[in-house]
């Protein structure tokens, strides 16, 4: 079966709401979009029952012998959160708020220390998201055979 990279892409796209995307070429926020889903399949292909380190970038999609619609759907699944938490990253390491927070001495219930607070802890609950499902998936469609216990 082969997974074209826009389901993806639209499974990520409507876990967020980013407005800077809009003002995008479409090759633009494809190629972001993309690079958010290489770096998440980096980190899954370690556990995946499918090799997902190689999809075709030409003809934008992956192939997945013998897999089910569920378990398309379960992997998509864990790839956009895994998308989320390189989405998320970009917050977390803007200069602007790294600026803004080094030179604060008054931290308030608005100040930029909350707002870096408050992304850690988004990037944090993604990224703990991402790590369960892989860890699921891995229980699920794992084989334990390989394990050295």
């Amino acid at each position: 079966m082969t997974v074209s990279y826009d389901r993806f892409t639209e499974a990520f796209l409507a876990k967020i709401t980013e407005y800077d995307f809009v003002k995008l070429s479409e090759s633009d926020r494809q190629a972001i979009v993309d690079g958010y889903m290489k770096r998440a399949a980096s980190k899954f292909n370690e556990v995946c029952k499918y090799d997902i380190s190689t999809g075709d970038d030409d003809a934008r999609e992956y192939t997945l012998d013998g897999a089910t619609e569920a378990e398309v759907d379960e992997i998509i699944d864990i790839m956009t959160d895994g998308m989320l938490v390189q989405w998320l990253n970009q917050f977390l390491y803007k200069q602007e708020n790294l600026e803004n927070l080094l030179n604060t001495s008054d931290f308030s219930h608005y100040s930029p220390a909350e707002l870096t607070y408050r992304i850690t802890n988004a990037f944090k609950m993604c990224k703990k998201d991402f790590i369960s499902g892989m860890r699921e998936y891995s229980y699920r469609h794992g084989d334990l055979t390989v394990l050295h216990l």
